[in-house]
């Protein structure tokens, strides 16, 4: 699946639950749905890893990968 372009809103989260969870790892990012263009933002919880998210925007299944990983 190819990853979707994304931007960090907040270094660490506003979100204290989804903080807890990630050990103080989660990021807020924002991106923009693959059909509409449409702004969008989630939590990504642990940021050092792939996530794959089911946007309800038009139900599209987006792809975020590690800035790191997509240099390679």
């Amino acid at each position: 699946m190819k990853s979707t372009p994304w931007k960090v809103l907040f270094k660490p989260t506003k979100n204290k639950e989804a903080l807890i969870l990630s050990h103080f790892e989660a990021i807020d990012i924002s991106y923009n749905c693959p059909t509409c263009g449409g702004e969008r933002a989630t939590v990504w919880l642990f940021p050092d890893t792939v996530m794959v998210y089911k946007d309800e925007c038009h139900n599209n299944t987006v792809v975020f990968k590690p800035k790191e990983a997509e240099e390679e």
